[in-house]
This record gives C-alpha cells, structure tokens and sequence, in this order.
C-alpha cells in the first residue's frame, strides 16, 4: 500500500474542494493510505473527509474564522483576509524544506499538491526525494494571476513545477496556457476532473422548501460570488431580456465578497422580484433542477464542475468560452451554446435560447445523450493508471 499525502488551501465550498472529495471517497483504499491536509483548517467538506473511511484529515494552521461568527460580517472578513495574508507572505518568504518538516512530518511514496500557487510551492519543498510529486492545475494562469503570488519571482513559479513527476490539467484549454506560461511540456497531461453524477442525481430529487418557482422562464447560476464568475454581467443580461420582452427569473446559487456590490445593483435597478441571490447551499443540486437554463458567465475557468453537473442533470446551458469548455461540451449547440466571453454575445446566446422553443428542445436532447459522458468509476480508475505509472 502507497501512502499518499493531498494538499489543498482549504475545503471551502469551491469546484477543486468538491472534486478531491469525489476523488478521495473513491479512489481504491487497499492500494492507498490516504491523508488529505488543509493549509488552513477550514471548510464545509472537512466533515466529507472525516467520514471517508480510509481517509485521515490533517492542517497546517488552524483557522480563526470560526472564532469571529458572532461579529459583523465584515469584521469577520476583514480578519480572516488578515490572517491569510499572514500565512501567504510566509509561505513566499520563508518557506522551505526545514517548514515542511515542521508542518508534513511524515514521509509519503506520493506527494499531490491539488491546487496551483501555495500548495505547489509546499510540496515542492519536499526534502522526500523518493516520493513521487504530482500538481493539479485547476485555471488559465496567463488570465488567473493569484496563483503567482506564491512565489518571488517568474523564475521560482518555473522551477516550482519542474520538480513535478506529472503536471495534470483539468482540461486541454489549461493545458495549453500552462506550457505557454512556463516554458515547458514535458510531463503535463490532461485529465478531466471526476465527478459523481449518482450522488448528483440523488440529491436533485431532495424537496426544496425554503423557495418556490413560478411560470416564469428560470436561468440558474451556481459559483462563489467573485469577479471571476461575471455575476455582474450575468444580472445586466438578465435586465436587457426583461427590456426586451422575454420573462425570466434568475436564481444565483453562491456566497463571496461580491454580494454586496450585486445587491446595490439589483436594488438600483428595482429587480429584487427577478434575481435571488439565494447564498450557499449544501446541496445546489435540488435548485438546479428547477431550472429550464444553466448559464456559466465566468471569465476564467478551468474545467467548470458546475457545468458537468448541469449536464449530469440534463440542463441545457449557455456559457462563455473558458478554458475547460469544449473539453466538457465539445462542440457549440451540443447541449450548450458557447458564447464569446462579453456581455452582448453571453445576452445574444440566453437571448436565442429562451426564444426559439425549437434550438431549446434541441439542446435538451443533446445534454441527455453527453450526460451519459460522467462515469466517476471509470474516472478514478484513470487517475489512478496515472499515479501507478509515475
């Protein structure tokens, strides 16, 4: 048996997050000793992990968010943001080999780092010079820039991932911008992340009682409220449709800082009664299938879990052209249409589709046919091909 360590920020409510837990829970444990570790000991999947049997659960720094709660929620951001721009600088500066010792303590025969920036930084750190090291790049880092702030300097973010035996990009899109970024190819595949479409399916079918739908045409969203997933833009859109005569209703399934600006938009715009900004959920999956349309506004992606789970529960989606894209839909109009990434082209797709009942029908038997595309078992198995042969 291989023991294998897996290093993520947090397990926060976000895409990678809910991939590690499909991978982790499946994956075969009479071949690995899994232990997952958090940066920061944080996150709504945590439970997930614990209750993973096989799986043990570790933190290199504990988190003092929960210790703010009761506080304005602004004071609490404001210091969560603090302590994480503590534990950001010391990771750039100061970590090393001697920091791994002190965090990681254990050797492992595999070392993953599923997230690019910080978590490659740490595990590249590794004094194990044995251990096989696998990264997990989740975005475009030519457009998302963040991951970069782990390191000095260009030159350092370089040498980082050549100490990687295998550099897995969650799509082809991702791929190709990771070799332009860093100069290199060897060693970097493609793997589509694992998603379970069982679980998926099994909790649509959950009862949604803390709001109800009318007749209304309803476009739902599902992503943190960031810059990033164009939520700003996706509202005005919904505003030209209703200027133009087409009835809808939107629902955005997600929290993040960006709340507070999208509210004094919808407020403004007196669109309270079309847009609910319904927060986090557990289980977005019971909301998402109320929906006659998924659409995904995101400038920048990796590979959009969201939109593989739109598809497992048969949704017909109009999304912006993000890397990850054609790896999951293929072609435009293959139960998607695939829009440039502003605002009037990501208008003129939603525009199309709620009114041409005949392309809707259309894209509906289509999304059905790709669904059949997300076997988690066969997923797992491939990554696992993957690890053996490093």
């Amino acid at each position: 048996m291989k023991k294998m360590l897996i290093l993520i920020h947090t397990l926060n409510g976000g895409g990678a997050e809910k991939v590690l837990v499909n991978l982790v829970k499946h994956i075969n444990k009479e071949k690995y000793d899994i232990t997952v570790m958090t940066i920061v000991n944080e996150g709504i999947y945590i439970k997930d992990i614990l209750e993973t049997k096989g799986v043990k659960y570790r933190y290199m720094f504990n988190s003092y968010f929960k210790k703010s709660r009761k506080k304005k929620r602004k004071i609490a951001i404001k210091i969560m943001n603090t302590i994480w721009s503590g534990y950001k600088w010391y990771i750039k500066h100061i970590f090393n080999e001697k920091s791994y010792q002190h965090f990681i303590k254990e050797k492992y025969d595999i070392e993953v780092a599923f997230l690019e920036g910080m978590c490659a930084k740490i595990i590249s750190k590794s004094p194990n010079k044995k251990s096989k090291k696998v990264v997990w790049i989740h975005t475009d880092l030519t457009v998302l820039k963040k991951s970069s702030l782990a390191f000095r300097d260009p030159q350092e973010e370089k040498d980082c991932y050549k100490k990687f035996n295998k550099v897995i990009c969650v799509s082809n899109g991702v791929k190709d911008t990771f070799i332009k970024k860093m100069g290199f190819s060897e060693n970097i595949i493609t793997k589509i992340n694992p998603i379970n479409s069982r679980e998926i399916i099994e909790k649509s079918n959950e009862a949604v009682e803390d709001i109800t739908r009318d007749d209304d045409f309803l476009i739902c969203s599902v992503g943190r409220l960031i810059p990033e997933k164009g939520y700003d833009m996706l509202i005005r859109c919904h505003k030209r449709l209703l200027e133009n005569g087409l009835k809808n209703k939107l629902w955005i399934i997600g929290e993040g800082i960006e709340r507070a600006n999208l509210e004094k938009y919808i407020k403004a715009n007196k669109l309270e009664d079309t847009v609910k900004l319904i927060g986090f959920k557990n289980n977005p999956y019971k909301y998402m299938k109320m929906a006659d349309l998924f659409v995904c506004s995101s400038k920048v992606e990796g590979l959009s879990t969201v939109l593989c789970e739109a598809i497992i529960l048969n949704k017909p989606i109009v999304t912006t052209n993000c890397p990850g894209v054609s790896d999951i839909i293929g072609a435009s109009e293959n139960g998607a249409i695939i829009t440039d990434n502003d605002e009037d082209s990501l208008y003129n797709g939603m525009y199309r589709v709620i009114n041409d009942k005949k392309l809707y029908q259309v894209l509906l038997e289509r999304v059905k046919e790709r669904s059949k595309k997300f076997v988690i078992e066969k997923q797992v198995r491939d990554i696992e091909k993957t690890l053996r042969r490093l």
